[in-house]
């Protein structure tokens, strides 16, 4: 599987995923179990060893939308509500029998300040989250639909084999039918 998350793709993270493998503890997730659910405090990080977790909110109307995904070889957490002890804002579910190696958010903070480098790394991740969030948000608002499920199978073309349709559509911000259309209007574009 493609990285998800592209901001994997442009960093070395050998270091850390090295800390989370030498120091985390191996914890088994069965498919459904959360690692964090909504409005729960949240203290650990995690890096995904086997299995694929949704990343998904809630709304007044209690309508689910996904916002992301974490799969073999990401981090996984809710990382604004572990930084600053608040509640999760989101549910992180397994949606396969899972490995996660975890951490403590104190052994993350103590990681940080071990030299310069770790603390550039840190700089960097954050930058790089933000730019994907950035970028996320742009192409929501400026991108069709069409433009954004291209986008998003490109970046990451085994999804549709790992991840339902209805997941899709939610995390484009359309319905399942939306998407349906769109891949039949691709395949009919190759056809010709």
């Amino acid at each position: 599987m493609d990285k998800f998350n592209g901001y994997n793709n442009q960093l070395d993270f050998s270091d850390l995923e090295n800390l989370f493998v030498e120091k985390g503890i191996l914890k088994e997730f069965k498919k459904k179990e959360y690692f964090v659910r909504q409005n729960d405090k949240t203290h650990h990080i995690g890096f995904v060893k086997s299995g694929i977790f949704r990343l998904a909110r809630i709304d007044a109307n209690g309508n689910e939308w996904i916002i992301g995904y974490a799969f073999e070889g990401e981090f996984l957490s809710d990382y604004p509500a572990m930084v600053h002890q608040n509640d999760s804002l989101i549910d992180i579910q397994a949606t396969t029998n899972s490995e996660v190696y975890m951490l403590t958010s104190q052994e993350l903070n103590d990681f940080w300040e071990i030299s310069m480098d770790t603390q550039r790394l840190g700089r960097q991740i954050a930058e790089m989250m933000f730019e994907e969030i950035y970028k996320r948000l742009i192409h929501f608002y400026c991108d069709t639909p069409e433009q954004r499920y291209i986008a998003l199978m490109k970046r990451c073309p085994n999804l549709k084999e790992n991840v339902p349709l209805k997941e899709i559509a939610s995390f484009l911000g359309v319905t399942p039918e939306t998407v349906s259309h769109i891949r039949k209007k691709m395949l009919q574009n190759r056809k010709s």
